[in-house]
């Protein structure tokens, strides 16, 4: 039924909490696990009439890199097929959502942070994006908060 499983991570313990059942699932259905984190953009702010350019902070890219091979490599150890891959962006949710559809995963299984009221409305959701923008089917894992 699955054949890649996209979990998409952002370093903290919280997010790492779906790869329980993302490896039960890909143990079942003999399915890939494909780790994936989006490391954004940051802007460079300067006069008001230039265009405000963005760039990608190498450092906390390599840090993601380096994240996503450790884990990589943990879980092939478990005898799971599994590959590691970074983006950068600007908006994490349509990463996630792109990169889901180019690399034909069949699950996304993501951990939800569990905010709620004004501070979900101010940060925004991250996983609530992506699973009402997704066309790939979901399986979100509820904050133990």
């Amino acid at each position: 039924m699955y054949k890649k499983i996209l979990v998409p991570l952002d370093g903290s313990d919280l997010a790492k909490s779906a790869l329980d059942q993302a490896e039960k699932l890909a143990k079942t259905f003999d399915a890939e696990i494909i780790l994936f984190q989006v490391v954004p953009f940051m802007p460079i702010y300067g006069s008001p009439e230039l265009v405000t350019p963005l760039i990608v902070d190498e450092k906390q890219k390599e840090a993601a890199e380096k994240y996503l091979v450790t884990l990589a490599e943990e879980m092939k150890q478990r005898g799971l097929r599994v590959t590691a891959m970074v983006r950068t962006g600007q908006q994490v949710a349509v990463e996630i959502i792109d990169f889901a559809k180019e690399s034909a995963a069949d699950l996304i299984v993501m951990c939800t942070h569990g905010r709620s009221g004004i501070t979900r409305w101010v940060l925004g959701s991250v996983a609530l994006k992506v699973l009402t923008r997704a066309e790939t089917p979901i399986l979100l894992i509820r904050s133990k908060k």
